[in-house]
């Protein structure tokens, strides 16, 4: 079965789950296409809702007895249009409850699994009274096995939720004060991504990791179970997407924890933005007697990304970036999409302006979002929520463990996506410009880079984008410059940059760097290793300040200025669409093109040509 047939397959068993009018259920796809199983039960749609403003709900139990004044729709975050409620500063603490019947394919399973996609910032959910657990973090999942509470006929789902403008907390471009402003927009809170039952197996696949050696064509499938292993087999089942042909290796015996299958893909099919090849896979775990435990079905692809030599590498082949700073904004619904088709029509417009990818800017995005990556060929680079703006120090432990936490929990669940070639850590010294006065923060953004590097696979790591680097594989920096002929002025700064120099010292730059940085491209003490350069933020055409000309003009001067220097490879226009008091899209809010798409396209494909 290809790809695109089990997608139908598993949207028919969402729609078979016993659910009245499940066309009306907001974002009723499955949320993670990457680990589809057919016994899944969507809980989105109108749950109860009250704000707890005077922080009463523990105390008075909520979670029990309580009668809840509103509605809310799932999952559309408090400040959205689409959540019903449209409020832009709800207090710090929310209540939802869910009464729902369980659909009997779920009940049925040896072992039952209620999912959340993600809740900003701090969730409590109980089921029947029971609490389950507790979760910090707006932008990662989590989950609960809630087998035995999970019971037939009606269950109840209570969720409490505190979301703080804590400046220590994860938040990325959300604000801390009361109303949007500069490069801040209004803040999220609550449940913003899908929440869902499944039925599992008695031991069941939590998790798998494919990795790719293009030097001997070898595949690496790793795969990890939780429940009793003895007996058990892993068998993979893999089917290049449009081939008539489908390879099955194993079964390979289950050790406890898991089991890896590696094999040789002959004439691999690569991904890329060109040509974004895709393969399906059913992860099938059986028992002595070949009887199915548990089925996993996701998808991968195969590609390599590498810098050498002051070039980035994709599949072994130069591969010059054109990318848009994509922020993660919607109509009506904010952080979350109204629709899934919202998600694929953003990037088949990025597409036709000619971009080959986006710089996911301080959010993680939604996983359907990037399925769509993945299928129709844009990269990404990945960039961990800032925890605070870069005027104000933080120095705590705990908040430095809850960043550290969820930015491994967003390594581990992105892991598989092929359109995924970067990770970025920090953006602009926010959160670490510290690092230059105090010692325990440098060590241990330093160790952040080497897990990142450790548990990411085969990706790229920017540490700092656009700030003081201090340990990166690429050399990116950040400009907004009121006049293009101050680009030529500055690219050569880093263009004729020696390698292995610290950055030049002399009157020509402190002259410059007052005209036109806000601060120094390297870190104190760091060295410039060759990696290659880019412009990973310019423009804002309409927020910054700029030349007096039309917003197509100025695309075109600014980018053309950059294709003039061979050693930068690559560039990042900020933004695809306005958002709120940011007017410095290509597209206003609502995604109409602000100058033809197909002349945006034409400055893009001239630039960098022939590389």
């Amino acid at each position: 079965m290809n790809l695109k047939a089990w997608l139908v397959l598993g949207l028919a068993g969402s729609f078979a789950a016993g659910w009245a009018g499940a066309a009306e259920i907001p974002r009723p796809e499955h949320p993670r296409p990457d680990q589809f199983r057919p016994a899944w039960q969507n809980l989105n749609g109108a749950w109860e809702f009250q704000a707890d403003p005077g922080n009463v709900g523990l105390r008075q139990a909520w979670y029990e007895h309580a009668r809840f004044q509103e509605q809310i729709q799932v999952p559309y975050p408090i400040e959205s249009e689409l959540s019903g409620l449209l409020r832009a500063n709800p207090p710090k603490v929310n209540w939802y409850r869910l009464r729902f019947v369980p659909d009997p394919a779920v009940l049925s399973a040896p072992r039952q699994l209620l999912h959340f996609g993600a809740v900003d910032f701090i969730a409590t959910v109980w089921l029947n009274g029971r609490k389950l657990d507790d979760h910090i973090g707006g932008y990662t999942p989590f989950v609960f096995e809630v087998s035995g509470t999970l019971k037939p006929g009606e269950n109840i789902l209570v969720v409490r939720v505190l979301d703080t403008r804590a400046r220590s907390q994860v938040r990325g471009k959300q604000t801390w004060n009361e109303k949007p402003g500069g490069i801040l927009y209004t803040g999220v809170t609550g449940i913003w991504q899908t929440v869902w039952l499944e039925g599992v197996g008695r031991s069941y696949i939590v998790v798998y990791k494919v990795d790719f050696d293009r030097t001997q064509n070898q595949v690496r499938l790793a795969v990890g179970v939780l429940g009793p292993s003895e007996g058990l087999a892993l068998v993979a089942e893999v089917e290049p997407e449009g081939s008539a042909y489908k390879e099955r290796h194993g079964p390979v015996p289950l050790q406890p924890g898991g089991a890896k299958i590696i094999w040789t893909e002959a004439g691999p099919k690569l991904w890329s933005p060109e040509s974004p090849s895709l393969y399906s896979l059913s992860l099938i775990l059986q028992n002595d007697r070949g009887e199915v435990v548990d089925r996993v079905e996701g998808y991968f692809g195969l590609r390599t990304i590498e810098a050498h030599d002051g070039k980035v590498l994709l599949n072994g082949k130069e591969f010059y970036q054109k990318l848009l700073l994509d922020q993660g904004y919607y109509p009506g619904g904010w952080y979350t999409a109204a629709t899934d088709d919202d998600f694929r029509r953003d990037l088949e417009t990025y597409k036709l302006m000619g971009f080959n990818g986006l710089r996911k800017h301080q959010k993680i995005e939604d996983p359907r979002f990037l399925y769509w990556c993945d299928r129709l060929g844009l990269v990404v680079w990945e960039e961990m929520p800032s925890m605070n703006h870069w005027l104000v120090r933080w120095n705590t432990k705990p908040a430095k463990a809850r960043f550290q936490a969820e930015w491994e929990a967003v390594l581990a669940r992105d892991y598989n996506h092929p359109s995924i070639i970067a990770w970025t850590i920090f953006n602009e010294n926010w959160g670490i410009r510290e690092a230059r006065y105090r010692s325990s923060t440098l060590p241990w953004a330093r160790e952040l880079v080497r897990r990142t590097r450790e548990l990411g696979g085969n990706r790229l790591v920017v540490d700092n984008s656009g700030g003081f680097h201090f340990d990166t594989d690429l050399f990116d920096f950040h400009q907004y410059l009121p006049h293009v002929e101050m680009t030529r002025e500055l690219y050569p700064l880093f263009t004729e940059l020696p390698v292995g120099d610290d950055w030049p010292l002399g009157k020509r730059l402190n002259q410059l760097r007052r005209k036109l940085l806000t601060f120094r491209p390297l870190r104190f003490g760091a060295r410039y290793q060759g990696q290659p350069l880019l412009v990973s933020e310019y423009g804002g055409f309409g927020f910054y300040r700029s030349q007096d000309k039309s917003l197509l003009d100025n695309y075109r001067e600014y980018t053309e200025a950059i294709g003039e220097f061979p050693r930068i490879v690559g560039y990042c226009y900020t933004q695809p669409y306005d958002v709120e008091q940011e007017q410095n899209g290509l597209m206003t809010f609502d995604r109409k093109p602000k100058v033809p798409v197909e002349e945006i396209r034409a400055i893009n494909e001239a630039v960098g040509k022939g590389r």
